[in-house]
Parts: C-alpha cells; structure tokens; sequence
C-alpha cells in the first residue's frame, strides 16, 4: 500500500483550509512541522531511554506555545486527522485479541469489571461532597457542585489509546491481566457514554439527551455489532479469499471495512473507535489477519504519533495551582485504582499479583476527558483553572503510564510483598503474560512454497519425519493452504517481502530460515533482501536460500547465508551421470 498516497487523499478531503494557499494554515505544513517536532524529541529522550510517547507530548507541548498562533484554523484541522490513529489503534487490538480467552474470565471478574466505573464515580463524587459540607477545597476536585461529576468521570476513565498500545507493545494483551485491562476499558466506553449524555442533558447542550438516547445507543451498538459479524463471516470472508494474491487489495479491504464499522457505531452515539475494535474482532479470525495487521501497523503508528503531539497541543498555559492540581488529582487516580478496583478484583478470585497489575495498567485519566471540559465549561460547570487541571493531570498519568506498564508485574509483586499480601495460587492460565496464539513461533520456517518446497517436505516426511512439527510456512497463496497442511505443517497466510509479517509470525524464535524460491520466481524480493530481513529479526538463525547462478551464491553467503543451493549447479552432476549411464560401455 502506497501510505504516503494514503496520508496525503486523507489531507486533502479532511481540511479545506489546506487548499488555501495564500492563507498561511496549510495543514500538510502542520503534519510536517508537529513530525519533525516529534521525531527530533523522541531521539533526544530515546537516548536517555525514555518512551517515545513523552517525546510525542513534549512535542506537543512546544508546539503549542511556540507555533500554534502560526498554524491557526490549521491545528484545528490537525486534531480530526489524528483521531485517525485511535480508530486505527483499535482495529490492531481487535486483529490481535482472542475473543473466546478475552470473554473467558468468569461472572465474578465480569461484574468487577462492568462496576469499576460507577463504584470509582460515585466514589469520587462521595468524596467531594463530603468535603464540601467540610468546607474543605483540594485544588484536584471541583470547587462548584456542578463540576463535581465531570471530575468524578475524568478520575474514573482510563486511557484506551495508551495502554492497548503499551500492552499490545509487550504481548501482554492476552494474559489475565492484559483480558481484565482491556475488557475494562470497553466497559469504561459505556459509561464514558452515559456521563457525556447526562452532562449534556444537564447544560442543555443536547436536548434529546437523557436515559432513553442511552440505551437507544447501546441497543444500536449490539445491533451494529451483530450485523457486522455476520457479514464477517458469510461476505466479508469470501472477499478477503478472493484478493488475498493481491496484499495491498487486501490491506485497503480491511481498512475499508474498519471505517466501516466505526462509521456505524458513531452513527449509533457510541464511539467510532469501539466500532474499529468491533471491525478487527471479526475479522481476527480469519487468515488474511496477520497481513493485514503486518500492513497496518506503520500506518497506526503514523497517525498515533500524531494523536499525541495534537494531544499535548493542546494543554493550556501552566500555573502553579493547576500543576498542584493535578498531581493531586493523579494521586487520587492511583488511588481508587488500588483502594477499589483492585480489592474488588481480589474479591474474584482473580488473584493478587494479576488484580494488582491490572489496577496499575489503568492508574491514568482518559483522553475522554477533554471532551467532558467543553461542556462543563459551557455550563458553568468548572473554571477554566479547573479545566486546565484536568487536562495537566491527563499529561502527567500518561507520561507515567509507560514506566507503570514496562514494571507491572514487578511493581505488583513488591507492592503485595510491602502489604504482606498472600501471593495466591497461580490459575491455570497464569498471571505472567503469556505468548498469544497467533503470534506464531517454530524452528524451522520456509519462506513461500512452491516446486522445491513441495518436493522437500515430501523428502522430509519419508526421511525426518520429527522435524514436520517444528517447521511453519509462511505463503500467500491460500490454494496452497491445505495441501501443506495435509503434509502435517502449520501454515500462515503472509506475504514473506513484509519485514511485519515476518515478525508477527514469531521469526525471531528461528533457528533455521529456508527459502526454496529462486529470485526468478519471487515477486517483490529477492533471497538477497529476505536474508537482510531475518538478520535484522533473527540474527542467529541459519538462513538457506536459492540460488540459479554461481555469482548468486557468493553474494548471497556473503550477506549472511547459512548455505545457497544453486539449482542448475548441482543437478548438472545428476544429468551427466545420467548421460554416462545411457551411453554404451
């Protein structure tokens, strides 16, 4: 897929601004400077071995004091094209999850997880009405009664574009408490739903909005969901088979019936990124997946880059009473995430160490809470200080959400070492993350499957028959799919020239490489730039590659090849003994 292409259609339906060239807000000169911005911060910070998502903040930050006046109408434009990265963000995590492990937790985590965010609101909203009849003001909660629910919210939501990305980052997705995080977050997006219509409803800024646009919201949200499955399955899989010999047909597909699916669900009230989640999830079956999430994943990563420099643009002017503030309110997030999630979790047998980790994964505010300050700012509901709190808050739980992440498990056992907690007995399917399923790993992989291919399993099932089950394919070509398979092999669906695909199909666990396709017949790559691939996956892995001319073999051992079989040179011996054979002696 040609992504600058892509970008660029992107820019050009999104902003009208940028067709004004006079005007000085071109948006493309927006992207270009918040990047370069970026990627200089992210080098910077990567040298001193900090995240690049602080960078991307920073960046942010900067940019908004020093050149957001410059970009003006321009900025604005900025904001709706990253939202593209959280739909994108998404649609990965949908491709990668399990849903039967995911939905597999039990009805006691279940309802833990579904009341986590009312119990931490109504918590939160408790607390500051207490404090109120005290006389006593804490600079990181309301000060007027009316601002009371939007803080209660904004400490209760979690940040669903920052941890899916840590985690997923960390193959921690599918471990107890990477399905506890996640299934979380999809219940906070339900109650992000019914605060923003109660706010509304409260300011009048929505007139329709009260109990019953609520649940018209969910009830269209399972509709949506349940149509989208079924096309899934009986069309959407038949059209995924029918492009699979054409990648990039493939990927556009998948991206199409991601805006799709999001389309809907912001069509029901529900957010457009749970409908991307909802369009990789049936889709995640299928055994395009792994290409597809091989040709998406650098577009995520653009437009998630840009999601967090626009996100820290948008912080306003700092004071020292919002700084406070905000601390502040980042402690009391911590809090209720270990006072009450985390008991409530233990409570379901959950165990100690994964209720911990996944009360740590989601000690953050939510980028949904700066759609709360508009309208309560609207209504009266908070100051422009409060605002500016809430919004400093959401900067400094992100900023320490990677370190959180990166030492979850640690942290969690020390911090159940420091209370005296009873390490429980660990489940069946354990605490520690674990490798998730299609994230394939053999020994031995073969790189396409044609003639040669074909005739090496055969030879390997008569003479080594032990190595059948530590060897995996990787092909494009679904008609050949079965036929590898009745060989007793695992096959994934992948086009092999995708440094991604290989990665995702686990080839840094290789021991040994072997692609039996001659640069004749191999499209888009060649054995000499595979070889360059695995090295840079799987540096001590032995690479065998094929080669049709002995200039081909020099080349190619000397780019690291394990060994080169040049077919034409060593059958040559074959058919002269053939020769001397039918000669009369």
């Amino acid at each position: 897929m040609n992504c600058s292409l892509f970008v660029h259609s992107l820019l050009l339906t999104a902003s009208p601004s940028a067709a004004e060239a006079d005007s000085g807000h071109d948006v493309v000169m927006a992207i270009q400077i918040a990047i370069v911005a970026a990627s200089i911060l992210a080098v910077v910070l990567h040298r001193i071995k900090q995240p690049s998502l602080v960078a991307y903040i920073a960046a942010g930050l900067l940019l908004g004091f020093l050149t957001r006046p410059l970009m003006g109408e321009a900025s604005k434009s900025l904001e709706h094209i990253s939202s593209l990265g959280l739909i994108l963000l998404l649609f990965v995590i949908g491709l990668e999850l399990d849903l039967k492990k995911v939905l597999g937790l039990g009805k006691a985590p279940a309802a833990a997880i579904f009341l986590q965010g009312p119990f931490t609101i109504g918590f939160v909203w408790l607390l500051q009405i207490i404090l109120r009849c005290l006389d006593i003001h804490l600079p990181g909660l309301a000060s007027r009664p009316q601002g009371q629910i939007i803080f209660a919210a904004a400490a209760a939501l979690s940040s669903t574009a920052v941890v899916v990305r840590l985690l997923g980052d960390k193959f921690d997705l599918t471990s107890q408490a990477g399905r506890i995080t996640v299934l979380t977050l999809i219940a906070q997006d339900i109650w992000a739903v019914t605060v923003l219509s109660y706010i509304s409803s409260q300011s009048g800024s929505h007139g329709g909005s009260g109990p019953l646009s609520i649940v018209l919201s969910i009830a269209g949200g399972v509709a949506v969901t349940l149509i989208m499955s079924w096309v899934a399955r009986h069309l959407l899989a038949r059209i995924m088979k029918f492009v699979a010999t054409a990648p990039d047909l493939m990927a556009m597909s998948a991206l199409a019936w991601c805006f799709l699916g999001s389309a809907a669900f912001g069509f029901t009230g529900l957010s457009a990124e749970m409908g991307a989640l909802i369009a990789g999830l049936t889709i995640a079956s299928l055994p395009q997946a792994g290409e597809v999430l091989s040709k998406v994943t650098n577009l995520r990563d653009f437009f998630m880059a840009l999601f967090f420099v626009t996100l820290g643009m948008t912080l306003p002017p700092p004071s020292f009473t919002a700084i406070l503030g905000a601390c502040l309110l980042t402690a009391l997030v911590f809090l209720t995430r270990f006072l009450l999630f985390a008991p409530t979790l233990m409570a379901a047998r959950m165990g100690n160490i994964v209720s911990l980790t996944a009360a740590l994964n989601l000690s953050q505010l939510s980028e949904f809470s700066l759609l709360l300050l508009p309208v309560g700012l609207a209504a009266g509901a908070i100051t422009q200080e409060e605002a500016s709190v809430i919004s400093y808050a959401l900067m400094l739980s992100l900023v320490l959400t990677p370190f959180a992440i990166r030492f979850n498990y640690a942290a969690a056992r020390n911090l159940a070492r420091l209370i005296r907690l009873k390490t429980a007995a660990p489940r069946p399917d354990s605490a520690a993350p674990a490798a998730d399923d299609r994230h394939w790993s053999a020994e031995i992989y073969l790189l396409g499957y044609y003639l040669n291919a074909e005739a090496l399993v055969r030879r390997i099932k008569e003479k080594r028959p032990d190595l059948l089950p530590r060897m995996m394919v990787i092909d494009y070509n679904l008609r050949n799919h079965d036929r590898i398979r009745s060989h007793g092999l695992r096959v994934m669906y992948g086009d092999i020239c995708n440094v991604e695909t290989l990665r995702h199909a686990g080839l840094e666990q290789a021991k040994v490489v072997v692609c039996t396709i001659a640069n004749t017949f191999l499209r888009g790559t060649s054995n000499e730039r595979l070889i360059d691939s695995v090295r840079s996956l799987a540096p001590h892995a032995k690479i065998i590659t094929t080669s049709v001319q002995v200039e081909e073999i020099a080349e190619q051992t000397s780019r690291g090849a394990f060994a080169s079989i040049c077919g034409p040179d060593q059958t040559t011996q074959a058919y002269l003994d053939a020769i001397d054979k039918a000669l009369p002696h």
